[in-house]
């Protein structure tokens, strides 16, 4: 049977544009595989299938299929106010965890699955895919090493302060997970993030765990992104003008020369040879051993 590789990104945009992204690198060093991204959707928040991005994406890369998992439906006191609609986040794959039991049982009757790579807010899929079947399931977190670094630490702040953490029960049970899966997918690179990648690695987060293999495949853009159809948040106007003041001020010329220098690290990294190329080259070779 053929090899594929399946993924299961968060409903939100950049989250999964960002595993697209993923898949698409994941290709490029091992075309003979291919790629099932499994979809699930906010009702809030439909599938952006009319975005070009998707429109051509199975035929500039026809290994890539896209799987719809049947819609759920998020209990009717959920508000939508910022904090509930973060908290959707993580209960909307909780709600399709069986929708997803059966999509990876459909699928292994026609290909022999060597991972899945799950979103971090998907992470109500980790404990229920391992106990059902036999895949190694990674962890792809979307952001940074500083802000991993930060997530993977929550646990030891939590035995530490006397109040409880409660709002953060879900963070908390994350990190634990995090750190039991085959791998964390971080979209950054050494280059980029180096002091918080040697803290994580030392233990420096949660010593009482062991780490798990970090692969740092960054940084993943997905371009070109629509403009989002609400109002910004900051008007162009004044985006324009906040950006000529700084540009043409002497901190905008030392802002100019980091990023500068930071757009050149992420480019060496992601050449080949580089540290996010032979990163990706890595996670790719620990698929071939299962």
């Amino acid at each position: 049977m053929e090899d594929t590789i399946v993924l299961y990104p968060s409903p939100g945009r950049g989250h999964l544009f960002c595993m697209v992204e993923l898949g698409k690198q994941i290709l490029k060093h091992q075309p003979s595989i291919s790629i099932t991204i499994i979809i699930s959707t906010l009702p809030t928040e439909p599938f952006p299938a009319d975005d070009p991005y998707f429109s051509t994406l199975s035929t500039a890369y026809p290994s890539i299929t896209l799987l719809h998992l049947p819609k759920v439906s998020l209990p009717p006191t959920t508000s939508f106010s910022p904090l509930d609609f973060v908290a959707s986040f993580f209960e909307l794959p909780e709600l399709s965890n069986t929708n997803l039991h059966q999509a990876l049982l459909n699928l292994s009757k026609s290909f022999n699955i060597k991972a899945l790579i799950i979103d971090f807010f998907c992470s109500a899929a980790f404990e229920f895919v391992s106990s059902r079947h036999n895949i190694p399931v990674y962890f792809f977190f979307t952001s940074g090493a500083s802000g991993l670094s930060a997530f993977l630490h929550l646990p030891v702040l939590d035995k530490i302060f006397t109040k409880s953490l409660k709002d953060l029960d879900i963070i908390i049970d994350l990190s634990w997970l995090m750190m039991k899966s085959a791998g964390i997918v971080i979209n950054t690179s050494e280059l980029l993030e180096h002091r918080a990648l040697q803290a994580i690695q030392e233990g420096k987060c949660d010593g009482n765990e062991p780490v798990p293999p970090l692969f740092c495949v960054g940084p993943l853009v997905a371009l070109p992104l629509r403009e989002a159809e609400d109002e910004p948040f900051v008007s162009a106007p004044e985006l324009e003008e906040r950006l000529i003041e700084l540009m043409n001020s002497k901190k905008g010329e030392a802002v100019r020369e980091r990023v500068l220098k930071l757009s050149e690290d992420a480019v060496a990294a992601k050449s080949d040879g580089g540290s996010s190329c032979v990163a990706m080259a890595k996670l790719v070779d620990s698929f071939k051993k299962r």
